[in-house]
């Protein structure tokens, strides 16, 4: 018994001796010389666009440098962060008699006081002083022979086009969690590098490599167990050009009409493949870190919603049009208002346009010819036209945070709802689902899933992405009827600024008030265009929307002439020849 109880205290005895005398003995043995696994990290798959017969980098990957310090290893602490201090932007130090003296306050106080906690830490291999220096810094400070400093390569994404591209492609964030076996990083944030940041991570691989006491790798041991492999590429839709002077007229529309923001989406609507996509205002991702207010990331062009106003009387009588409940000739009687369940809806300005056509209706932009041709319609099978065209519903697009819209109104069994409507109030869509539903009138009636990945480069492989036909929303003869109507806005109605010379463009106009929080509207409004061209053999549909302008009352004198602007710039691009006598 006594042997027994001697043998547990000793045992209890090491035990304290271990766990509290020699506090990090776990930390030194893991550090002691011999061959540990380490992480092998995959290069970030790139995106391209395809230009001049050649691939254009929009995203790519450059090699940083994490400066790593072991202060178990750090003798005269003093001495080594006043040789160090420099190459870390902290400067006005000094060391005397007494130890390190700040001779100076700055502002680089405070992080002295972070390096100084980080180097107390004598158990400690790895803390990270600084991170995303170059190559020629590393070799600086390899100069100063310290003792317990290495560096960690940190992969680091760059964006050669800046704020060109950034709401397509988003950014990759810099690394924020690093432990002794790597470096975490958060991932893409927004646009294709988040929507695809499990593909273009990659798959990460392993090796052994022999370390010294202290953390330090002995390179000449590696052995791979596992390759790492890189994350797939990615080739857009988008024309570098057309983006790029689509981009251009929109900043200048935004100083030109004092507009707070907007969005332009072109698209090809035979195939759905998406030529340009810009929104104001835009950020520049190699410095996203800079930007105070967040909301400048959100690609407002599909993610954000508004109420579409006068452009959503195409949709309107294309409905109208297919269930053959009106034709273009069709007429009725605008006394300049109508009343429906004790509310009145009136046209801009209660204009009063007497006996008029359908066709008339989308020349002139009359709110109550609209509610007309939907009450013809019916709610039922006008809210499926809606959902055939793809309102209420996700696109698809391969891009972050897609916003459905919502025609949930319609739903109800109110007629008020079903009657504003028609007029784009009291439901709400996302820009993509509005250019998109305008394109399949473009392609005699079929509606294409929109995209913006033309190529997937894998294992030196590609692969073509393929269009996506969705559905036949309206017949051939509608679309046609319908886009010789929408080319009479440009030659007879509202829409005469967005005219191009030589050519028979098709397009409506809209403006619409912001509702309010709760109900009713504010005094803000929204400028938008619609628009295709040629009208015949449509190559593009277009749409602009400017937010709030202050100069230009309606859209036909602000959307209007930068649709007109963007669509002879792409037609002389194209290379299409006139198909109109002047």
């Amino acid at each position: 018994m006594v042997g027994v109880f001697m043998l547990g205290a000793i045992i209890v005895w090491r035990l304290f001796e271990l766990q509290v005398l020699k506090k990090g003995f776990n930390d030194d043995a893991l550090y002691s010389r011999g061959v540990y696994p380490e992480i092998i990290r995959p290069d970030r798959g790139k995106i391209y666009i395809f230009e001049d017969d050649d691939y254009q980098p929009l995203a790519v990957n450059m090699s940083k440098y994490n400066v790593i310090a072991s202060p178990a290893v750090i003798e005269n602490v003093d001495e080594w962060v006043v040789t160090i201090a420099p190459y870390l932007g902290i400067d006005g130090l000094d060391v005397k008699d007494d130890g390190l003296v700040l001779i100076e306050e700055k502002e680089t106080s405070d992080e002295l006081k972070v390096l100084f906690e980080k180097l107390s830490q004598k158990n400690d291999f790895y803390e990270v002083i600084k991170k995303g220096i170059d190559v020629d810094e590393v070799e600086d400070i390899e100069k100063l022979g310290l003792e317990g400093i290495r560096f960690e390569k940190v992969p680091k994404r760059y964006y050669p086009e800046k704020s060109l591209f950034s709401h397509v492609v988003g950014f990759v964030s810099e690394d924020s969690e690093c432990s002794e076996k790597r470096c975490i990083s958060k991932g893409g944030q927004y646009g294709l590098e988040e929507f695809f940041d499990e593909e273009l991570r990659g798959i990460e691989g392993e090796m052994k490599v022999e370390r010294a006491p202290g953390g330090y790798i002995i390179t000449s041991s590696d052995t791979v167990i596992e390759e790492a492999r890189p994350g797939i590429g990615l080739v857009l839709t988008l024309d570098r050009s057309i983006q790029f002077f689509v981009c251009s007229a929109l900043r200048d529309a935004l100083n030109l009409y004092r507009a707070e923001s907007g969005s332009i989406i072109v698209l090809d609507p035979n195939s759905g493949k998406v030529l340009a996509l810009c929104n104001q205002p835009d950020f520049n991702p190699n410095m996203y870190f800079q930007e105070k207010d967040f909301a400048v990331f959100k690609n407002t062009a599909t993610s954000s919603v508004f109420e579409p106003g006068s452009v959503f009387k195409v949709i309107t009588m294309a409905a109208a049009l297919d269930s053959e409940s009106v034709t273009p000739e069709t007429t009725y009687l605008d006394t300049g208002s109508v009343t429906i369940e004790d509310y009145t809806i009136t046209n801009v300005d209660n204009r009063k346009n007497g006996r008029v056509t359908m066709t008339n209706v989308l020349e002139k932009s009359i709110n109550t010819g609209a509610v007309y041709a939907v009450q013809k319609i019916g709610r039922k099978a006008f809210r499926n036209y809606l959902k055939k065209f793809g309102f209420g519903s996700l696109t698809g697009i391969e891009l972050a945070g897609e916003a459905t819209g919502n025609i949930d109104n319609l739903e109800k069994r109110s007629e008020t709802y079903l009657a504003t409507s028609s007029f784009g109030h009291g439901i709400s869509v996302t820009s993509l689902q509005m250019v998109t539903a305008v394109g399949a009138i473009a392609n005699s009636g079929k509606l294409m899933k929109p995209y913006i990945i033309d190529t997937i480069r894998e294992d030196n492989k590609e692969r073509k992405i393929v269009p996506q036909f969705v559905r036949q929303v309206i017949s051939p003869s509608t679309a046609a009827t319908l886009s010789a109507m929408m080319t009479s806005v440009l030659e007879n109605g509202y829409g005469r600024r967005a005219r191009v010379d030589g050519y028979f463009v098709a397009g409506k106009t809209g403006t619409a008030q912001v509702p309010k929080k709760g109900a009713g509207y504010t005094e803000d409004v929204i400028h938008s265009f619609i628009g295709f061209a040629p009208a015949h053999d449509p190559r593009f549909v277009a749409l602009v929307k400017l937010d709030n302008p202050k100069e230009g009352r309606f859209a036909d004198s602000t959307a209007a002439p930068t649709f007109g602007k963007i669509a002879d710039f792409i037609l002389k691009y194209y290379n299409i020849a006139p198909d109109r006598e002047e």
